[in-house]
Protein backbone atom coordinates (compact mmCIF):
# COMPACT_ATOMS: atom_id res chain seq x y z
CA UNK A 1 0.00 0.00 0.00
CA UNK A 2 1.54 3.35 -0.98
CA UNK A 3 -0.41 6.54 0.83
CA UNK A 4 -0.23 10.09 -0.44
CA UNK A 5 -0.98 13.37 1.45
CA UNK A 6 -3.06 15.58 -1.68
CA UNK A 7 -3.03 19.07 1.01
CA UNK A 8 -6.80 19.01 0.11
CA UNK A 9 -5.77 20.34 -3.18
CA UNK A 10 -6.91 19.80 -6.27
CA UNK A 11 -4.10 20.42 -8.63
CA UNK A 12 -1.68 18.40 -6.01
CA UNK A 13 -4.39 15.40 -6.02
CA UNK A 14 -3.86 14.63 -10.18
CA UNK A 15 -0.08 14.81 -9.51
CA UNK A 16 -0.24 12.84 -6.88
CA UNK A 17 -2.51 10.53 -8.29
CA UNK A 18 -0.77 10.17 -11.74
CA UNK A 19 2.77 9.72 -9.44
CA UNK A 20 0.48 6.90 -8.28
CA UNK A 21 -0.20 5.10 -11.19
CA UNK A 22 2.74 6.41 -13.67
CA UNK A 23 5.32 5.41 -11.01
CA UNK A 24 3.79 3.46 -8.01
CA UNK A 25 1.79 0.90 -10.55
CA UNK A 26 -0.79 1.27 -8.28
CA UNK A 27 -4.13 -0.81 -9.39
CA UNK A 28 -6.49 0.85 -7.28
CA UNK A 29 -6.48 4.21 -5.41
CA UNK A 30 -9.02 4.84 -2.31
CA UNK A 31 -9.52 8.09 -0.81
CA UNK A 32 -10.55 11.77 -1.39
CA UNK A 33 -11.89 13.93 0.75
CA UNK A 34 -12.35 17.14 -1.25
CA UNK A 35 -15.23 17.40 -4.47
CA UNK A 36 -13.17 19.50 -6.05
CA UNK A 37 -10.05 17.07 -5.57
CA UNK A 38 -12.38 14.42 -7.08
CA UNK A 39 -13.89 16.14 -10.28
CA UNK A 40 -9.90 16.99 -11.04
CA UNK A 41 -9.09 13.16 -11.61
CA UNK A 42 -11.84 11.40 -12.66
CA UNK A 43 -10.97 11.46 -16.16
CA UNK A 44 -7.61 10.75 -15.39
CA UNK A 45 -8.17 7.79 -13.61
CA UNK A 46 -10.61 6.72 -16.13
CA UNK A 47 -7.98 7.00 -19.70
CA UNK A 48 -5.80 5.20 -17.49
CA UNK A 49 -8.03 2.56 -16.72
CA UNK A 50 -7.65 2.35 -13.38
CA UNK A 51 -10.69 2.18 -10.59
CA UNK A 52 -11.04 5.50 -7.67
CA UNK A 53 -12.97 4.28 -4.66
CA UNK A 54 -13.98 7.30 -3.47
CA UNK A 55 -13.96 6.89 0.63
CA UNK A 56 -13.46 10.55 2.18
CA UNK A 57 -16.17 12.80 1.42
CA UNK A 58 -16.31 14.47 -2.24
CA UNK A 59 -20.16 14.48 -2.29
CA UNK A 60 -20.28 16.71 -5.89
CA UNK A 61 -23.35 14.98 -7.57
CA UNK A 62 -21.79 15.88 -10.77
CA UNK A 63 -19.35 12.68 -10.14
CA UNK A 64 -21.54 10.13 -10.17
CA UNK A 65 -25.15 11.44 -12.54
CA UNK A 66 -23.60 9.74 -15.71
CA UNK A 67 -21.81 6.79 -16.25
CA UNK A 68 -17.91 6.56 -15.31
CA UNK A 69 -16.51 2.83 -15.33
CA UNK A 70 -13.74 3.66 -13.23
CA UNK A 71 -15.10 6.02 -10.61
CA UNK A 72 -16.79 4.47 -8.15
CA UNK A 73 -18.32 6.04 -4.34
CA UNK A 74 -18.62 4.30 -1.17
CA UNK A 75 -19.22 7.75 0.76
CA UNK A 76 -22.68 9.92 -0.66
CA UNK A 77 -23.64 12.35 -2.59
CA UNK A 78 -24.88 15.83 -1.39
CA UNK A 79 -28.51 14.48 -2.05
CA UNK A 80 -28.40 11.64 0.02
CA UNK A 81 -28.09 13.32 2.94
CA UNK A 82 -29.55 16.71 2.36
CA UNK A 83 -32.15 16.06 1.11
CA UNK A 84 -33.47 13.14 3.76
CA UNK A 85 -32.67 15.75 6.92
CA UNK A 86 -34.39 18.68 5.03
CA UNK A 87 -37.12 16.42 5.02
CA UNK A 88 -37.24 15.13 8.52
CA UNK A 89 -36.67 19.07 10.18
CA UNK A 90 -39.93 20.20 8.38
CA UNK A 91 -41.65 17.25 9.68
CA UNK A 92 -40.37 16.16 12.69
CA UNK A 93 -39.10 19.94 14.01
CA UNK A 94 -42.23 21.11 12.59
CA UNK A 95 -40.06 24.00 11.25
CA UNK A 96 -41.39 26.00 8.60
CA UNK A 97 -39.17 29.01 8.13
CA UNK A 98 -34.94 28.74 7.72
CA UNK A 99 -31.95 30.33 7.13
CA UNK A 100 -28.90 28.48 5.69
CA UNK A 101 -25.32 28.85 5.93
CA UNK A 102 -22.30 27.32 4.09
CA UNK A 103 -18.88 27.56 3.66
CA UNK A 104 -18.72 28.64 -0.14
CA UNK A 105 -17.22 25.56 -1.71
CA UNK A 106 -18.94 22.73 -3.97
CA UNK A 107 -19.29 20.29 -1.32
CA UNK A 108 -20.42 22.40 1.65
CA UNK A 109 -23.20 23.79 -1.41
CA UNK A 110 -24.63 20.85 -2.48
CA UNK A 111 -25.03 19.58 0.40
CA UNK A 112 -26.78 22.44 1.77
CA UNK A 113 -28.85 23.20 -1.73
CA UNK A 114 -29.80 19.57 -1.08
CA UNK A 115 -31.40 20.25 2.33
CA UNK A 116 -32.62 23.72 1.17
CA UNK A 117 -34.19 21.90 -1.89
CA UNK A 118 -36.07 18.86 0.31
CA UNK A 119 -36.96 21.60 3.26
CA UNK A 120 -38.87 24.09 0.44
CA UNK A 121 -40.34 20.91 -1.24
CA UNK A 122 -41.57 19.53 1.57
CA UNK A 123 -43.55 23.02 2.49
CA UNK A 124 -41.01 24.96 4.16
CA UNK A 125 -39.42 28.46 2.89
CA UNK A 126 -35.81 29.96 2.99
CA UNK A 127 -35.69 33.38 4.12
CA UNK A 128 -31.74 33.61 4.23
CA UNK A 129 -28.97 32.38 2.54
CA UNK A 130 -25.06 33.12 3.87
CA UNK A 131 -22.03 31.49 2.34
CA UNK A 132 -18.62 32.53 4.36
CA UNK A 133 -15.05 31.46 2.52
CA UNK A 134 -14.18 28.38 3.23
CA UNK A 135 -11.26 29.13 6.09
CA UNK A 136 -13.29 32.60 7.63
CA UNK A 137 -10.87 32.67 10.30
CA UNK A 138 -13.70 34.77 12.52
CA UNK A 139 -17.40 33.25 12.41
CA UNK A 140 -18.57 35.94 14.64
CA UNK A 141 -19.48 38.52 11.78
CA UNK A 142 -21.32 35.86 9.52
CA UNK A 143 -23.44 34.73 12.74
CA UNK A 144 -24.47 37.84 13.70
CA UNK A 145 -25.95 38.16 10.70
CA UNK A 146 -28.40 35.25 10.96
CA UNK A 147 -32.03 36.19 11.57
CA UNK A 148 -33.44 35.45 14.60
CA UNK A 149 -37.52 35.37 13.66
CA UNK A 150 -36.40 31.57 11.78
CA UNK A 151 -37.67 28.05 13.06
CA UNK A 152 -34.10 25.89 11.89
CA UNK A 153 -30.63 26.97 10.80
CA UNK A 154 -29.23 25.10 8.14
CA UNK A 155 -25.68 25.12 7.95
CA UNK A 156 -22.91 23.21 6.27
CA UNK A 157 -19.95 24.59 7.85
CA UNK A 158 -17.21 22.64 7.60
CA UNK A 159 -13.49 21.69 9.69
CA UNK A 160 -12.59 24.04 11.81
CA UNK A 161 -15.22 26.76 10.22
CA UNK A 162 -18.11 24.44 11.70
CA UNK A 163 -16.38 24.70 15.23
CA UNK A 164 -15.61 28.46 15.35
CA UNK A 165 -19.34 28.50 13.76
CA UNK A 166 -20.78 26.49 16.99
CA UNK A 167 -18.64 28.42 19.32
CA UNK A 168 -19.62 31.97 18.37
CA UNK A 169 -23.46 30.78 18.13
CA UNK A 170 -23.16 30.00 21.41
CA UNK A 171 -21.57 33.14 22.48
CA UNK A 172 -24.22 35.17 20.39
CA UNK A 173 -26.79 33.59 23.10
CA UNK A 174 -28.68 31.54 19.88
CA UNK A 175 -27.60 28.23 20.87
CA UNK A 176 -31.06 26.37 22.43
CA UNK A 177 -33.01 28.75 20.87
CA UNK A 178 -33.09 28.12 17.18
CA UNK A 179 -32.21 24.28 16.27
CA UNK A 180 -29.47 23.86 14.28
CA UNK A 181 -29.12 21.18 11.57
CA UNK A 182 -26.41 19.93 9.94
CA UNK A 183 -27.01 19.25 6.40
CA UNK A 184 -24.53 16.29 6.25
CA UNK A 185 -21.57 16.44 8.92
CA UNK A 186 -20.17 19.69 9.21
CA UNK A 187 -20.06 21.35 12.87
CA UNK A 188 -20.91 17.98 13.85
CA UNK A 189 -18.15 15.87 12.09
CA UNK A 190 -16.82 13.59 14.84
CA UNK A 191 -13.48 14.86 14.67
CA UNK A 192 -14.26 18.25 15.89
CA UNK A 193 -16.50 17.30 18.50
CA UNK A 194 -13.65 17.28 21.07
CA UNK A 195 -12.96 20.66 20.17
CA UNK A 196 -16.56 22.13 19.54
CA UNK A 197 -17.47 20.55 23.09
CA UNK A 198 -21.09 21.62 24.72
CA UNK A 199 -21.99 24.38 22.03
CA UNK A 200 -22.36 21.08 19.74
CA UNK A 201 -24.65 19.22 21.76
CA UNK A 202 -28.01 19.55 20.24
CA UNK A 203 -26.99 19.74 16.49
CA UNK A 204 -28.60 17.15 14.49
CA UNK A 205 -26.90 15.99 11.90
CA UNK A 206 -27.81 12.88 8.23
CA UNK A 207 -24.53 10.24 7.59
CA UNK A 208 -24.78 6.82 6.61
CA UNK A 209 -22.41 6.29 9.67
CA UNK A 210 -22.11 7.05 13.01
CA UNK A 211 -20.05 4.78 15.14
CA UNK A 212 -22.50 4.50 18.12
CA UNK A 213 -24.51 2.22 15.20
CA UNK A 214 -25.84 -0.16 17.88
CA UNK A 215 -25.18 -3.37 15.63
CA UNK A 216 -22.57 -6.26 16.77
CA UNK A 217 -21.03 -5.64 13.41
CA UNK A 218 -20.42 -1.99 14.15
CA UNK A 219 -19.71 -3.00 17.87
CA UNK A 220 -16.89 -5.22 16.79
CA UNK A 221 -15.46 -2.35 14.04
CA UNK A 222 -15.58 0.08 16.75
CA UNK A 223 -13.85 -1.96 19.40
CA UNK A 224 -10.84 -2.97 16.69
CA UNK A 225 -10.78 0.86 15.66
CA UNK A 226 -9.92 1.92 19.48
CA UNK A 227 -7.50 -0.84 19.95
CA UNK A 228 -5.48 0.48 16.87
CA UNK A 229 -5.91 4.19 16.81
CA UNK A 230 -7.14 4.96 20.10
CA UNK A 231 -10.31 7.16 19.43
CA UNK A 232 -13.74 6.30 17.79
CA UNK A 233 -13.42 6.00 14.12
CA UNK A 234 -15.70 8.80 11.85
CA UNK A 235 -17.22 8.26 8.59
CA UNK A 236 -14.45 8.26 6.29
CA UNK A 237 -12.71 5.51 8.45
CA UNK A 238 -16.30 3.71 8.35
CA UNK A 239 -16.16 4.54 4.13
CA UNK A 240 -12.49 3.20 3.40
CA UNK A 241 -12.73 -0.24 5.20
CA UNK A 242 -16.11 -0.92 3.07
CA UNK A 243 -14.10 0.02 0.35
CA UNK A 244 -10.95 -2.31 1.03
CA UNK A 245 -13.83 -4.69 1.79
CA UNK A 246 -14.86 -3.82 -2.03
CA UNK A 247 -11.75 -4.29 -3.40
CA UNK A 248 -11.38 -7.90 -1.65
CA UNK A 249 -14.41 -8.82 -2.74
CA UNK A 250 -13.66 -8.14 -6.60
CA UNK A 251 -10.20 -9.50 -6.10
CA UNK A 252 -11.92 -12.76 -4.56
CA UNK A 253 -14.16 -13.15 -7.67
CA UNK A 254 -11.60 -12.28 -10.37
CA UNK A 255 -9.74 -15.58 -8.62
CA UNK A 256 -6.63 -12.82 -7.81
CA UNK A 257 -6.49 -11.31 -11.44
CA UNK A 258 -6.27 -7.75 -10.90
CA UNK A 259 -4.34 -7.26 -13.55
CA UNK A 260 -7.06 -8.18 -15.65
CA UNK A 261 -8.54 -4.38 -15.14
CA UNK A 262 -12.06 -4.99 -16.83
CA UNK A 263 -12.86 -8.57 -14.70
CA UNK A 264 -11.74 -6.52 -11.66
CA UNK A 265 -13.99 -3.40 -12.79
CA UNK A 266 -17.24 -5.72 -13.16
CA UNK A 267 -16.55 -7.44 -10.47
CA UNK A 268 -16.46 -4.05 -8.46
CA UNK A 269 -19.73 -3.02 -9.86
CA UNK A 270 -21.53 -6.15 -8.40
CA UNK A 271 -20.22 -5.60 -4.92
CA UNK A 272 -22.40 -6.04 -1.81
CA UNK A 273 -20.56 -5.56 1.38
CA UNK A 274 -21.68 -5.84 4.63
CA UNK A 275 -20.11 -2.62 6.36
CA UNK A 276 -19.58 -1.20 9.76
CA UNK A 277 -22.74 1.35 8.41
CA UNK A 278 -24.91 -1.67 7.27
CA UNK A 279 -25.46 -3.14 3.52
CA UNK A 280 -22.87 -1.04 0.69
CA UNK A 281 -23.94 -1.66 -2.66
CA UNK A 282 -23.83 0.28 -6.29
CA UNK A 283 -26.33 1.69 -8.07
CA UNK A 284 -25.60 1.27 -11.69
CA UNK A 285 -23.71 4.88 -11.62
CA UNK A 286 -21.69 3.30 -9.45
CA UNK A 287 -22.22 5.24 -6.42
CA UNK A 288 -23.04 3.71 -3.04
CA UNK A 289 -26.68 2.86 -2.08
CA UNK A 290 -26.74 2.55 1.91
CA UNK A 291 -28.65 3.44 5.06
CA UNK A 292 -28.63 7.32 6.39
CA UNK A 293 -29.01 7.62 10.01
CA UNK A 294 -30.27 10.96 11.58
CA UNK A 295 -28.51 12.00 14.56
CA UNK A 296 -28.43 14.58 17.69
CA UNK A 297 -25.41 15.47 19.40
CA UNK A 298 -26.11 14.88 23.12
CA UNK A 299 -23.99 14.04 25.78
CA UNK A 300 -23.93 10.95 27.66
CA UNK A 301 -22.30 10.64 30.84
CA UNK A 302 -19.04 12.63 30.24
CA UNK A 303 -18.90 12.22 26.40
CA UNK A 304 -20.68 14.73 23.18
CA UNK A 305 -21.84 11.55 21.18
CA UNK A 306 -23.74 11.36 18.16
CA UNK A 307 -27.17 9.37 19.48
CA UNK A 308 -29.09 7.87 16.04
CA UNK A 309 -32.83 8.93 16.34
CA UNK A 310 -33.98 7.79 12.62
CA UNK A 311 -33.06 5.46 10.32
CA UNK A 312 -33.91 5.85 6.45
CA UNK A 313 -33.16 3.00 4.62
CA UNK A 314 -31.69 2.37 1.26
CA UNK A 315 -31.38 5.67 0.36
CA UNK A 316 -29.53 6.21 -3.30
CA UNK A 317 -27.99 9.28 -5.07
CA UNK A 318 -31.42 9.39 -7.17
CA UNK A 319 -33.97 9.41 -3.59
CA UNK A 320 -36.21 7.03 -5.26
CA UNK A 321 -36.22 8.65 -8.47
CA UNK A 322 -35.73 7.09 -11.91
CA UNK A 323 -32.63 8.90 -13.12
CA UNK A 324 -34.11 10.41 -16.05
CA UNK A 325 -36.95 12.23 -13.77
CA UNK A 326 -33.73 13.35 -11.17
CA UNK A 327 -31.90 15.05 -13.39
CA UNK A 328 -34.51 17.13 -15.10
CA UNK A 329 -34.22 18.76 -11.07
CA UNK A 330 -31.47 21.92 -11.65
CA UNK A 331 -28.11 20.49 -10.43
CA UNK A 332 -27.55 21.28 -6.81
CA UNK A 333 -24.65 23.74 -7.34
CA UNK A 334 -26.48 25.77 -9.48
CA UNK A 335 -29.15 26.35 -6.62
CA UNK A 336 -26.91 29.21 -4.72
CA UNK A 337 -28.82 32.50 -4.29
CA UNK A 338 -31.99 30.98 -5.72
CA UNK A 339 -33.88 30.47 -2.07
CA UNK A 340 -34.23 33.68 0.10
CA UNK A 341 -35.84 35.91 -2.82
Amino acid sequence: MVVEDYQTRPDVALTKIRKLVERDRAQAIVGLVLSAAALAVKDYVSAQKVPLLISGFAVAENLTLQPNPYVFRLTYSAAMTGAPIGQWTYRHLKARKAAIIASDSVGPLELVMAWARAFEESGGKIVQEIYPPLGTADMAPWVAKLRQDVDVIGVQTVGADGVRFVKQFQEYGMKGKIPVVDASVGVSEISLLPAAGEAAVGVYNSQPYQYTIETPRNRKFVQAFRSKFGRDPGSPAAFTYAAMAAIDQAVGATGGNIEDSARFVEALRKMDVEAPQGRVRFDRYQNVVTDIHISRIDKVGDQIVPVVIETIRNVDQFLGLDPADYLKKPRLITLKNTFAK
